[in-house]
């Protein structure tokens, strides 16, 4: 290695550690726009996180990773909130190195692979993980580790050291394992990435047939499962970018994003398809995370699923193009360098895809349950995002959004009752004194009374029905657990 190719070595290793210090702070700093948790379910992640760190098992038992991380980081920094947004940043840091480390392994290019790392910085759809969804990214995080790990296992083991080789055996079965534990798409993720790179080792015929056998087995499980899957699915508008209902919940940026990897990733596969002009189930890979047919009407499978493709997108992206341009990364390093320090003022635009004003009201949800003060043994049932504000507050009290199921000792039962009055609520009860019913029924706010569970349901009974069936509504519970849950 010359002198200059040592400082061009040099240099790329500092832009690659600045980046990642950049994204790290990025990601963090995104996170204390606001002084509560994130996303819909942020109080439902510092609550698992709170319980771990305080009692060594979280509050609702789950085997999911992110919760066990966040419950770490919430002990080691004594604040279950802060926990929670070191990990959601730090492991959104963690998805662009282990994008670049994927990218570098399959492709052996460093620039294809740096390129893919600016592009998860400035993907507005890895931002909503961190805001949002935990254990997802959590998830895609040890999946793309995992993938680098087991590509190396396959097609590079030969040309390992033996500690190397000690170190990939060792790491292979723990980050599956990690995946798994994560989430369900990266769980999936991991057994399909895992059949398709041992599926290389097969003929192109013999591939074929293991196609055919997964379209057959797929249509299978559609037809078993029809009631459940009809409506998720739909033959328009197959391009997130085209659902208006997408454009107006999740932003143009998100959807633009989501559209962009959609094209790229089918118009690379058939590129590469007519030149080589052999199968390869990678080329199916696009048809797996960017499936066309998904219904784009609201937040559901489809949006998760697209939103799970756009950093493996990413990935097959940059690889696909690296094979089939090679040209493109044959520019001068220096050249190269310059262009992606140019682009790294571009990161801090991903800050703009976070508004906490799309959060629930926490801040009004802390100051309900503050006002709330119940026995030690209670059950509090109040809608969610303020169930798990309360436990959360009310040092790890029972709260539930739905009927309860179970016995409480007491009959300590009692419910946050959303759109009604307690002076109202109380002319039903005239058996009891009014000194009794001021303890019985009290009114928190203008929207919430707090009152005894079998008062509220004796007052349903006497209620009008159209205002009964007006009251019955999210934020009242009105239904028991599903069976699935109380399973788990």
């Amino acid at each position: 290695m010359t002198d200059k190719q040592k400082v061009y070595k040099i240099i790329n290793i500092l832009i690659i550690i600045l980046t990642i210090i950049t994204i790290f702070l990025l990601r963090f700093l995104i996170l204390f726009k606001t002084s509560h948790p994130t996303g819909l379910d942020g109080y439902y992640y510092a609550l698992q996180a709170k319980s771990f760190a305080l009692t060594g098992k979280l509050e609702n038992p789950d085997y999911e990773a992110g919760y066990y991380i966040c419950g770490i980081f919430a002990l080691i920094f004594k604040n279950a909130i802060l926990g929670c947004k070191i990990w959601a940043a730090l492991s959104s840091t963690l998805i662009s190195v282990s994008i670049f480390i994927l990218v570098k392994t399959i492709s052996r290019n460093n620039k294809a692979a740096f390129f893919a790392l600016v592009l998860s910085v400035l993907s507005p759809s890895l931002t909503v993980f961190e805001i949002n969804y935990i254990n997802n990214q959590t998830g895609l995080m040890f999946f793309f580790f995992y993938a680098a790990c087991f590509f190396t296992l396959v097609f590079n083991f030969k040309n390992l050291s033996k500690k190397q080789r000690i170190l990939i055996i060792i790491l292979c079965p723990v980050l599956f394992i990690l995946s798994c534990m994560s989430h369900l798409v990266s769980t999936a993720y991991c057994f399909i990435f895992t059949i398709i790179i041992l599926a290389q080792k097969l003929s192109a015929k013999k591939q074929l047939v293991l196609v055919c056998t997964g379209i057959a087995a797929f249509i299978l499980l559609f037809i078993s499962q029809i009631g459940r899957f009809k409506s998720v699915f739909s033959l328009t508008p197959v391009l997130p970018v085209f659902s208006n209902y997408f454009r107006t919940k999740l932003g143009f940026s998100v959807c633009l994003e989501m559209t962009l990897y959609f094209i790229l990733s089918y118009a690379l596969s058939i590129i590469l398809l007519i030149k080589t002009r052999k199968f390869n189930l990678l080329l199916l890979l696009p048809l797996i995370l960017f499936f066309p047919f998904w219904k784009l009407d609201s937040l559901d499978m489809g949006y998760r699923m697209l939103l799970n493709a756009v950093p493996c997108g990413i990935c097959f992206t940059i690889i696909m193009l690296s094979k089939s341009f090679p040209q493109i990364t044959k520019i001068k390093p220096l050249f190269f360098s310059i262009f992606c320090i140019v682009l790294i003022p571009l990161f801090f635009l991903t800050s703009k895809i976070y508004n906490p004003k799309k959060d629930p009201p926490y801040e009004y949800y802390k100051q309900i349950v503050q006002n709330v003060h119940l026995p030690k043994d209670s059950l509090l049932i109040a809608h969610l995002g303020l169930n798990h504000c309360y436990t959360y507050y009310m040092g790890l009290k029972d709260c539930l959004n739905y009927y309860c199921d179970y016995e409480v000792p007491g009959n300590e039962v009692w419910r946050l009752a959303y759109g009604v009055n307690a002076d109202y609520l109380k002319q039903f009860f005239g058996e009891y004194s009014d000194e009794e019913l001021d303890k019985l029924i009290v009114q928190i706010d203008h929207n919430y009374v707090l009152i005894k569970e079998d008062l509220w349901l004796r007052y349903l009974s006497y209620e009008d029905d159209e205002i009964v069936e007006a009251l019955q509504n999210w934020y009242n519970p009105h239904e028991y657990r599903p069976s699935f849950i109380r399973k788990k």
